[in-house]
């Protein structure tokens, strides 16, 4: 088996597949990459933990064919230090020795048989649906946040999205907040298609997929699992299964109480404050005046931060609290000029909109403080 690829192509690649390694599963090879020469012209990639399985595809020049494994965390440290040149690869298929060479620079790494790598599948083509990636990214991006982070098999831990006409959906919450989006699609879809997919393949397709060149991305569900499907990568994950939670009947509407801020000025201020935020409860606290918030923080024993902005509030006394965390982690994914504040009381939830957009919205509960 002899190929020869470009450095920053091998890397790249590297860089994609092996957030779907393992070293803790029982099964070694878990933590190894399979490498396949396609053609004469193309080397596959991939990666599972049997969770999620990730493929990447690149352009190289096969003199020999052949298939093998090598471990990630090796191929990744090999790839990152050679000089930027062409990076040649001679394999033993009786020995699974991998001579890795590059300028004056020769590694050898021992191999485990391509055989007992676990047999990856794909969703037919057939299942698919396209849609526009950066549409689908950003959508992500903007909900993804605001899943449970504990790993575990709760629905909580995903990302509901739902396809349907020329409608995207996608929702995320974690019990004490929830962000949901609604994007336009060009086209409607011939089928629709919902799901509870896991926060960590979005994030990696988010990690993968931003910097494609691909305008379009190809969406399959089918028997329990999810891929992604973009011209050089492939994403393969199981499902969540469960009930997610009726979320729209969750949103409240007819909040007459509404306050206007700069975006930037407002996490500004609430990062400066923070700091003296008790860093097991992460609470601050905000007083709304006419035209004006107030923004306070205390430690017991530790000490207190001040500070105050203007805004556009047309009443005032409203006083409430937040884990300041949910509150930033919410106004970073939006990309308005101003952000839309709507409170229902000190105990209710509040929204955050953008200024500028009805399609998206995040509820926070607020949190009760003496």
């Amino acid at each position: 088996m002899q190929f020869v690829v470009q450095k920053e192509s091998l890397l790249n690649a590297l860089n994609a597949v092996a957030k779907a390694t393992t070293s803790k599963g029982i099964q070694p090879i878990l933590a190894n990459i399979f490498i396949d020469t396609i053609d004469s012209k193309s080397l596959k990639l991939v990666a599972t933990d049997l969770d999620i399985t990730i493929e990447a595809i690149i352009p190289a020049t096969v003199t020999e064919e052949g298939k093998i494994t090598l471990q990630a965390k090796k191929m990744l440290e090999i790839a990152a230090n050679l000089p930027d040149k062409s990076v040649s690869f001679e394999i033993d298929p009786d020995k699974l020795i991998a001579k890795i060479m590059s300028g004056k620079a020769k590694f050898e790494l021992m191999g485990i048989s391509a055989e007992e790598f676990p047999k990856t599948s794909k969703i037919d083509e057939s299942e698919e649906v396209e849609i526009d990636l950066k549409t689908l990214l950003f959508s992500i991006k903007q909900t993804a946040f605001a899943a449970a982070s504990f790993e575990t098999n709760n629905v909580l831990s995903g990302v509901y999205i739902s396809f349907k006409g020329k409608e995207l959906e996608v929702a995320a919450t974690d019990g004490n907040r929830l962000a949901r989006k609604i994007a336009r699609l060009e086209k409607p879809l011939a089928k629709e298609l919902s799901a509870i997919v896991p926060t960590r393949i979005l994030n990696e397709l988010l990690r993968i997929a931003t910097f494609s060149e691909d305008e379009k991305i190809y969406i399959a569900i089918a028997e329990g699992q999810i891929s992604f499907r973009l011209s050089d990568r492939y994403m393969l994950s199981r499902l969540l299964e469960g009930r997610y939670p009726d979320y729209p009947k969750l949103i409240p509407s007819g909040y007459e109480t509404v306050a206007i801020a700069n975006r930037e000025d407002i996490v500004a201020s609430i990062k400066r404050t923070s700091i003296m935020a008790n860093e097991r409860t992460n609470i601050i606290k905000l007083e709304f005046e006419k035209h004006k918030l107030n923004l306070m923080a205390n430690t017991p024993d530790m000490g207190d931060a001040y500070d105050s902005m203007e805004v556009d509030f047309k009443e005032g006394g409203l006083k409430i609290a937040f884990n300041y965390k949910f509150i930033v982690e919410a106004l970073q994914v939006l990309e308005s000029h101003d952000v839309k504040m709507e409170f229902g009381g000190s105990l209710a939830p509040a929204l955050l909109k953008p200024d500028d957009d009805d399609d998206y919205l995040c509820l926070i509960m607020p949190v009760q403080v003496k």
